[in-house]
């Protein structure tokens, strides 16, 4: 993937709607210390709504019909925007409640987001759900392999 499919801007924007939208509906989930899954689950509910033309999956392990690695071990992002069974990927989403460690997720981004890699995400943000009120998500986002 050479071309560039958005810009920052762009995809700021249509996150920052769907986290809005989590905000809205579902953030007594972070209230109530559910599992990060059941937020990312919902989020990716949300990015769907404004990511019409792409595939939005959560835990998705493959990379064509082969599993999804990095340096030899298999990974599944929390949460993915692109197209199934061509080379278009858009956005790679990792999450962590606040207070988890985050360094192996900002590598997983760097690494999805290297022009040189694999996968080739054009952005990369990491979620960092916070679990005291007032309840917020901070973005932290990825491009070319490093954190802008």
């Amino acid at each position: 993937m050479t071309e560039v499919l958005f810009t920052l801007d762009e995809i700021q924007q249509r996150v920052i709607s769907a986290l809005d939208d989590f905000s809205e509906h579902d953030l007594n989930l972070l209230e109530l210390y559910a599992d990060e899954r059941a937020a990312t689950h919902r989020i990716a509910c949300y990015l769907q709504n404004y990511f019409k033309d792409w595939h939005v999956d959560c835990e998705f392990n493959r990379r064509g019909f082969k599993p999804k690695t990095q340096r030899g071990k298999k990974v599944r992002p929390d949460i993915i925007v692109h197209k199934r069974g061509i080379p278009e990927n858009l956005l790679c989403i990792e999450a962590k409640k606040e207070g988890e460690p985050l360094d192996n997720d900002r590598k997983k981004l760097k690494n999805f987001t290297d022009v040189e890699g694999e996968d080739e995400y054009q952005f990369g943000l990491l979620l960092i759900l916070s679990l005291k009120a007032p309840y917020s998500i901070h973005c932290e986002w990825f491009r070319d392999g490093n954190a802008i």
